[in-house]
């Protein structure tokens, strides 16, 4: 029994189609985070957090803050060791990566 086409792979392009078809089927619900409208934008999550946290750090304070606490001082301590990983990931990929031949595996047994 061959299945029918949904309403919204009627709207998709050949490149789309040819993607959801190559994906492994428990990827294809996450496709959307490749789009470039998705990728440019998501700089807006964490910002959203960040507001967000800051709006219930003032409703909600901390009972017995340390010294160095201030206005929102654990969501930005937490946005910049967010920034640090995301940012960190370039330089850690440059240092870790090997070459493709690293294991030898060019060689026949």
């Amino acid at each position: 029994m061959a299945k029918k086409p949904n309403k919204s792979q009627n709207s998709m392009s050949k490149a789309e189609l040819k993607e959801r078809a190559e994906a492994h089927p428990l990827a294809v619900p996450f496709l959307w985070l490749g789009h470039e409208k998705t990728i440019k934008n998501f700089i807006f999550v964490p910002m959203i957090g960040l507001v967000l946290f800051s709006i219930l750090g003032f409703f909600f304070p901390l009972h017995h803050p340390a010294d160095w606490d201030f206005f929102a001082s654990y969501t930005l301590i937490g946005f910049a060791a967010y920034s640090f990983v995301v940012l960190s990931a370039w330089p850690l990929f440059k240092l870790l990566s090997r070459d493709e031949d690293y294991y030898g595996e060019d060689h026949d047994d």
